[in-house]
């Protein structure tokens, strides 16, 4: 898929894109719009790590072990536990729970500093202030008292052991007493009274330093109450909004690409008919209540009747050697502009000078007549049948070298009567007076006609219509011409311009035709279940009733996922506008509406 190919697309699918952008976008601004405003505000906390044994020993000890970041995280997690966050709540009279605070309370160590930032996030920047400045006062508190229990249980343990020094001090005393005083019990008095002593001094020096002990943590800088909202903030919301529409808008483009299988160029075209595209006819838009027009004639200054003409001069370069005589023009699905590129052609070839007959084998639904201006009373059915002659039939329209044979009545057989040698004969006697013999037919994949038909003529040339012509009818299509011999000359890529999309599906698939119930009425193959009052089979508009066509795989799951996400689209186009209202009138009338429905988020 080249570069060109992905432009195309975005400007095929542009409207989609922009509904997406629109949408998505307007959404993101009115949310933050009526979303409450939030205020940020941060507290840092200077970490120190001291080993409480220093205090007995009188040894100094590294701050940090030999894994600070372990250690550092694990004050980072100490400053989120619940009774931290239960003595904020209590202290502030938050009306919150403890789970709720720490949801909006950030703590994270910064870079490779000992100091860690408590942010705490609030519907006001007074109460954020104070939840960061408490929670840091909390973990302060916490490590202080954590440590001053680690010193006082060493005191206490040594103030133990000072009472048993003096205890044995007085049993020495005592035995001396008894005894009389020896060198040795001298020498045992005086080991006792220093250990005596050395505990007093050090169980002074534990309750001193139970009292100093400021624990692990130390606020360096208290948060500060901001007049600034950290959000919502519609500005920046407005663009990520932009952003993710545009970026959604194009994916849903190219998931729509990908699930289309019409024919969008004429590569394609070219491709799957095995054939040259001979000429691009951009759709045309008409007046209301104008069915058929002959662009040719009554506007030869447009650029469909420019492209008609270069259809005019690629048939005749194409044909070169002049062994071409008879042309068919079809196409492989209804309603893809075989008959007015047929019309449109005939008379184009009849103001270059050449002899044309324009025969009409739509039996089941004409329309040469209402390009022309003829009538359908006698044409080719009644040739064929033999109920008026040929030269009855042919009618003579405006120009001199154009002959047009309507299809005429309703035959009983039609596919039988277009491929019997009568065909094949009237076919020949048009070629003796006629430089061209343009053939109308029905749609390839609706009925076996024009297969019928196409072993009489000398070439096939076959009509696409951009954006709605499919991949799968186009190939069943050539299939069948193959089957029956039949020569595609070229393709008219009908539409291709405008690029519209029209509606269309495919019927039911049956002896390699495929049946179009909207476009000619229920097939003859099918017998309807369905009876009347009298018990005959139903009328062929009840079997149309009844017949519901059945599209494809990949156009069920993209009109399956076009309809999912024009629901999504239009229930937040609908969200959106509510709520403005809703927001304005809120705004308006103080009614605190947007405040009470958001309060749970905010606690």
């Amino acid at each position: 898929m080249e570069l060109r190919d992905f432009l195309n697309v975005v400007r095929g699918r542009r409207w989609l894109i922009v509904q997406a952008v629109l949408i998505v976008t307007l959404t993101a601004v009115v949310v933050s719009f009526i979303q409450p405003k939030r205020y940020s505000a941060e507290a840092k906390v200077l970490v120190v790590e001291r080993d409480t044994g220093a205090a007995l020993f009188g040894t100094v000890l590294p701050e940090f072990s030999s894994q600070p970041e372990r250690g550092l995280q694990t004050q980072v997690q100490l400053m989120q536990l619940r009774p931290l966050a239960e003595q904020t709540i209590r202290k502030l009279g938050l009306r919150t729970s403890p789970e709720g605070l720490l949801s909006v309370v950030s703590v994270r160590s910064l870079g490779l500093t000992n100091i860690i930032a408590i942010e705490a996030t609030w519907g006001d920047s007074e109460t954020a202030a104070a939840i960061a400045n408490t929670m840091a006062d909390e973990y302060v508190s916490y490590s202080r008292e954590y440590k001053r229990e680690s010193i006082k249980a060493a005191a206490d343990e040594v103030e133990s052991r000072l009472e048993e020094a003096q205890t044995q001090i007085i049993e020495l005393g005592k035995r001396i007493s008894r005894e009389g005083k020896s060198d040795e019990l001298a020498a045992e008095l005086e080991l006792l009274t220093g250990t005596y002593t050395t505990l007093a001094e050090k169980v002074e020096q534990l309750r001193i330093n139970e009292q100093l002990e400021v624990g692990s943590g130390r606020l360096v800088s208290p948060a500060v109450i901001s007049a600034d909202p950290v959000s919502p903030k519609p500005a920046r919301n407005g663009v990520l909004g932009l952003v993710v529409g545009l970026a959604l808008g194009v994916a849903m483009a190219f998931l729509y690409e990908y699930m289309d299988n019409t024919m969008k160029s004429t590569e394609e075209a070219e491709k799957v008919y095995g054939a040259p595209v001979l000429g691009a006819i951009p759709l045309e838009k008409l007046e209301k209540g104008t069915k058929r027009r002959l662009t040719i004639i009554e506007s030869p200054g447009s650029s469909a009747a420019e492209s008609y003409r270069v259809l005019r001069n690629s048939l005749d370069f194409v044909n070169f050697e002049h062994r071409l005589r008879t042309l068919l023009i079809t196409s492989a699905a209804p309603a893809e502009g075989k008959s007015t590129v047929a019309a449109n052609l005939a008379a184009s070839l009849a103001q270059a000078g050449k002899k044309v007959v324009l025969v009409s084998c739509d039996f089941r639904r004409p329309t040469t007549e209402q390009f022309f201006g003829v009538n359908n009373m006698i044409g080719l059915s009644e040739v064929l049948l033999g109920t008026h002659s040929l030269k009855a039939a042919l009618q003579r329209p405006r120009e001199e070298s154009l002959l047009i044979l309507t299809s005429g009545k309703m035959p009983p057989n039609p596919s039988e009567l277009l491929g019997s040698t009568k065909m094949q004969d009237l076919i020949a006697e048009l070629e003796e007076w006629a430089d061209w013999v343009i053939i109308d037919t029905p749609p390839l994949l609706a009925v076996a006609d024009p297969a019928s038909v196409s072993r009489w003529v000398d070439a096939v040339l076959v009509v696409s219509q951009a954006y709605v012509s499919t991949r799968e009818a186009a190939s069943k299509a050539r299939q069948l011409l193959d089957k029956v011999g039949a020569k595609i000359i070229g393709v008219v890529v009908w539409g291709l311009e405008e690029g519209r999309r029209g509606n269309y599906g495919y019927g039911h698939y049956a002896g390699g035709y495929y049946y179009y119930a909207s476009y000619y009425g229920a097939p003859q193959q099918v017998v309807s279940k369905k009876k009347s009052k009298r018990g005959s089979a139903a009328s062929a508009a009840d079997l149309e009733q009844t017949w519901v066509p059945e599209p494809g795989p990949g156009r069920r799951l993209a009109a399956l996922i076009g309809r999912a996400l024009a629901v999504v689209l239009g229930f937040l186009a609908v969200a959106v506008v509510a709520a403005l209202v809703i927001y304005f009138l809120d705004q308006y009338f103080a009614w605190g509406l947007m405040q009470s429905v958001f309060g749970s988020l905010v606690g």
